[in-house]
């Protein structure tokens, strides 16, 4: 892409930002329950870089909390 002179690169074109509301509550189930991300991608046919942004948003908006286990999860 070329914007003003200037080489862009648009990142992360091909990620799934759109979720329905019953995977955002599954995936919020499957989170409490301790599901690996790549259980939750495997779930939702999606990659796992698709539920690592879906976890960060989720964080964010503090409706997801850390875990001891983190991302792996401890169902892998």
């Amino acid at each position: 892409m070329d914007i003003r002179g200037k080489i862009m690169t648009i990142i992360l074109e091909d990620r799934k930002f759109i979720w329905e509301n019953n995977e955002i509550k599954e995936f919020r189930k499957m989170w409490k329950q301790g599901n690996s991300v790549n259980n939750m991608a495997r779930r939702f046919n999606c990659k796992n870089i698709d539920i690592a942004m879906l976890v960060l948003d989720q964080a964010e908006r503090k409706l997801i909390h850390p875990r001891p286990t983190g991302l792996i999860g401890s169902k892998v």
